[in-house]
C-alpha cells in the first residue's frame, strides 16, 4: 500500500471515531525550557509590542552586551512600558507597600538590528518525522520558549517557524499549516477549520510515524468546535476531510525525496 492510500485509511478511521466517542482526558505538552529570554518576563502588552515591531526577541542596549552582541549605529529602538513605583508607608500602621504611580518608556532593540556573536540555540534530543521538509521548503526552524502558552507557530511569508516543545506533532502541525497555505491562503488568527486540517493532518501523519497525538487532537479540535460532543467533533473532521487530504498528500509526495529515518514504533 502506497503512503498515501495509508494516509487515507488513517485520515477516515480517526475522523469517524473521533465522531463516535469521547477522547476523554487531557494530554498537554512539555514545554522546552531555551535560553533565557528577557521578554519572557515582560507583561503581554510589551511582549505584543515586540511582535508588533516584527521581532520575537528585543532587549536593553546593556543586555545585548552581555550577550556579546552589539546596537548597529542608527538603529531604531522599540519603547516598552516600565510601571514606576514608590512605597508609601501608612502613618498609623507603619505598614508600607509599594504602589504604581506611573510609566516610564524604556528603549530596547530587536536582534535584527544587532550583530555579534551568535545567540545559543536550543538543540531538541531527536528531530521530528519529515524534519527534512522545513530545509526543502526554505523553512527556518527555531525552538524557542513559549511567549502565551503557545506550542507552535509559522509565518508562511518569512518562513519562519518557531516550536516551543519537541512533540513530534506540533511541528507536524505546523508543516500541514505550510502545505495546506499552497491550497488556499490561510486566514490571519486562529480559524477553526484551518486549524484543524493542521492538527487531524498532525495526527495522521504521526501515527504513521509511530506516535500517537489523538488524545490530544480530539480535545484540540473539541475547544475550536466549543464542544465535547462527538458528532460536532467528527462533523468538523469531515467537513475538512478532502483539505486534509490534499496537505498531507503533498507532504508524502515531497517526503519521497528525503533520507529514511528510523522512528520508535508505536505501542
Amino acid at each position: 500500500m502506497k503512503n498515501s492510500e495509508k494516509a487515507t485509511v488513517i485520515l477516515q478511521d480517526i475522523a469517524k471515531r473521533f465522531s463516535e466517542k469521547e477522547f476523554a482526558g487531557t494530554c498537554a505538552k512539555i514545554f522546552i525550557n531555551a535560553t533565557d529570554i528577557p521578554s519572557a518576563s515582560w507583561s503581554l502588552g510589551n511582549q505584543l509590542l515586540m511582535l508588533f515591531s516584527g521581532t520575537t526577541d528585543a532587549r536593553g542596549y546593556n543586555q545585548w552586551r552581555k550577550v556579546y552582541r552589539n546596537v548597529k549605529k542608527g538603529s531604531k529602538a522599540i519603547y516598552i512600558l516600565v510601571p514606576m513605583q514608590k512605597k508609601i508607608i501608612d502613618k498609623e500602621t507603619e505598614d508600607s507597600k509599594m504602589v504604581t504611580i506611573g510609566f516610564r518608556g524604556i528603549p530596547v532593540f530587536a536582534y535584527e538590528d544587532t550583530d555579534g556573536m551568535p545567540l545559543k540555540e536550543y538543540i531538541p534530543k531527536t528531530l521530528p518525522p519529515l524534519f527534512g521538509l522545513a530545509e526543502k521548503n526554505g523553512i527556518d526552524v527555531i525552538w524557542k520558549n513559549s511567549h502565551h502558552g503557545e506550542y507552535g507557530s509559522i509565518n508562511p511569508k518569512s518562513k519562519d517557524m518557531t516550536l516551543s516543545t519537541e512533540s513530534p506533532d506540533t511541528f507536524l502541525h505546523e508543516m500541514v499549516h505550510w502545505y495546506d497555505n499552497k491550497n488556499q491562503k490561510l486566514k490571519l488568527g486562529q480559524d477553526p477549520e484551518q486549524e484543524t486540517v493542521a492538527q487531524l493532518g498532525a495526527c495522521v501523519l504521526a501515527k504513521m510515524y509511530g506516535y500517537d497525538a489523538e488524545i490530544y487532537t480530539w480535545n484540540y479540535i473539541a475547544s475550536y468546535v466549543e464542544s465535547d460532543a462527538p458528532q460536532d467533533v467528527g462533523q468538523m473532521c469531515f467537513r475538512v476531510l478532502s483539505r486534509v487530504q490534499k496537505a498531507i498528500n503533498a507532504i508524502l509526495e515531497d517526503a519521497e525525496s528525503l533520507p529514511v529515518i528510523v522512528v520508535p514504533s508505536s505501542k
